[in-house]
């Protein structure tokens, strides 16, 4: 049985009360879904209170899991609309978007980091990328997720999912580029 295959089944059985289910799920997850929502929160305390919340909500509404994207994507909407209802009640979000939707045809940021042979320099590359780039790659890369599972759990179209996606690799590549000239 696939992950995904294990995960709706686990959501079965926590819409039917299942305690261990709860457990097997959240272990599974939760680590995930607080990474995934302390990069929309500053802090990582109300980020923990995210994810817990999140988790919380997944224990109450596994019921209305519908199926139609993973699990974990799931879950990434529930936290991603918590988050973003803890920003605006703090007034710190902005609605801007970036760049209208381009093809994506740059070199994949993985194979950037085995020419650079460096992980630390690749991971200080995605740190220095904005807020919505670092999401993007790390959905996309750490998380496995499609464009559009993606696309489901940031809460915006696909077309931007793929800019985002896009101008991340430059960035990350540039940046590596950069640092490999800097140890010449």
């Amino acid at each position: 049985m696939t992950d995904r295959n294990e995960d709706r089944e686990l959501l079965t059985r926590i819409a039917a009360g299942d305690r261990d289910a709860m457990k097997a799920l959240y272990e599974r997850h939760s680590n995930a879904v607080y990474q995934f929502v302390k990069s929309w929160l500053a802090d990582p305390h109300e980020a923990a209170d995210i994810a817990h919340e999140t988790m919380l909500s997944v224990w109450r509404d596994a019921g209305k899991f519908e199926g139609r994207s993973s699990a974990k994507s799931w879950m990434f909407s529930i936290a991603r609309n918590k988050a973003v209802d803890r920003n605006r009640r703090a007034e710190r979000i902005s609605y801007t978007d970036e760049t209208p939707d381009a093809a994506d045809d740059d070199p994949d940021p993985l194979a950037a980091a085995t020419a650079a042979e460096d992980a630390a320099q690749l991971r200080e590359c995605i740190d220095g990328l904005s807020a919505a780039h670092r999401r993007v790659v790390h959905l996309a890369f750490f998380e496995e997720l499609a464009y559009g599972e993606i696309a489901a759990a940031e809460g915006c179209p696909v077309g931007t999912v793929k800019t985002r996606m896009m101008h991340a690799k430059k960035l990350i590549m540039r940046c590596i580029l950069n640092k490999q000239r800097e140890r010449r």
